[in-house]
């Protein structure tokens, strides 16, 4: 007999954490049940539930969760994720991303669960919130790890952080990388002029992009500073910076393109669903982020070929060789991209090896053949 799994998200915004929980649900259905559990995304966000429709996952949605504070919205999804566990009976919970990692864990645990996971797909403990709301959350989240089996980390320097945040001991951190279905983002030569041809870019332009959501944790006022170095610079006029995303922060970052007068090389081009076009088309992609789990826009690029950038957050030092298959920097400074950007375009740096490297470290490191061995180990090894 199968075993039950519910799990929990927070909502299927576009992010990485909505393409684990589909792939997880669907690519494990013949060994466990799972009904996957979501909230509401907010007014802002780009749905992407259309991603578990591919795939076939039914989605149970509450609308009283969502990733702001809400009183009493919260407590009534806290009730509602309760009733469910409670009548479903699941011999596991799964929790993903801050919010649903709260309430569903209290409701697991207050329904007695045999086991309980929380995967922390980036953390809302740094970067987020004022130093005294970081430190009441980092006291809820050592509260929820003592009704945890285990804790899921994406990378070994998130681990380290959460050790080091007191969240948990490290014997109670299980390090699990994301894993991919890399067949929805390889381009192909089909894909090759699409992008340039829609967005206006001369064929032999090279085109830096940044794949994010448009909000304050992923800075684009850092990648606006670099494009608009860079376009001041001579023999740089044939350099494009799209901006590929949507969020809270777009109307305030188009008003700084044009501020700035760099809107004939800086566009934000909104949500773009298929991405092969993008990355068939682009040179670069930046991270400029303060904060990060593991940005999958920079595992999807370095899978396509392509040259990464990014500031040294979340598990990006685990798996970017600094100069090998791509850079980081320990400080989020415009001058130390805008460097390396020129070095790259002077052919000073060997891009057809750094190329090959980056495809090879993300193919092999980040296969969802992988996290799906890894997570089933997880649950079996933890069986009451």
């Amino acid at each position: 007999m199968k075993k039950k799994i519910i799990r929990i998200i927070t909502r299927l915004n576009i992010g990485g954490p909505t393409l684990h929980v589909v792939n997880l649900t669907h690519s494990l259905k013949d060994k466990y049940d799972t009904i996957l559990v979501s909230g509401k995304i907010e007014s802002h966000e780009t749905d992407m539930s259309y991603y578990a429709e591919k795939y076939g996952v039914s989605v149970r949605y509450l609308s009283n969760m969502s990733r702001e504070l809400k009183f009493p919205a919260d407590l009534i999804a806290l009730w509602e994720l309760y009733r469910l566990i409670k009548k479903e009976k699941p011999d596991i919970v799964h929790t993903h991303t801050a919010k649903a990692g709260t309430l569903g864990r209290i409701a697991a645990w207050l329904v007695g669960v045999p086991q309980i996971y929380h995967t922390f797909h980036g953390n809302v403990l740094k970067g987020f919130f004022s130093e005294t709301k970081s430190k009441f959350f980092i006291f809820i989240e050592r509260c929820l790890a003592k009704i945890t089996t285990r804790i899921i980390a994406i990378s070994e320097k998130q681990k380290q952080e959460l050790v080091d945040f007191g969240v948990a001991n490290a014997n109670k951190i299980e390090v699990i990388k994301l894993g991919f279905e890399f067949s929805n983002v390889l381009a192909t030569e089909t894909d090759t002029g699409r992008f340039r041809a829609e967005f206006n870019i001369p064929k032999d332009a090279k085109v830096i992009a940044i794949i994010a959501r448009i909000t304050a944790i992923k800075n684009h006022t850092l990648f606006l500073d670099i494009a608009e170095r860079l376009i001041s610079l001579d023999n740089t006029d044939s350099i494009y910076f799209p901006i590929i995303g949507d969020g809270d922060l777009k109307d305030e970052i188009e008003k700084d393109i044009i501020r700035r007068g760099i809107q004939n090389k800086v566009f934000i081009t909104g949500f773009i669903k298929d991405l092969k076009p993008v990355f068939a088309d682009i040179d670069m992609t930046l991270i400029t982020s303060h904060n990060e789990g593991t940005p999958v826009a920079l595992i999807e690029t370095m899978a396509n070929g392509k040259i990464v950038l990014s500031t040294n957050v979340g598990g990006v030092s685990d798996f970017v060789d600094n100069g090998v298959n791509g850079f980081y920097f320990e400080e989020p400074k415009t001058d130390l991209f805008v460097n390396k950007i020129i070095e790259l375009l002077e052919g000073k740096i060997d891009s057809k090896t750094l190329s090959d490297n980056a495809r090879k470290t993300a193919i092999e490191t980040f296969t969802v053949n992988r996290l799906l061995k890894d997570i089933d180990k997880l649950y079996t090894d933890f069986t009451s």
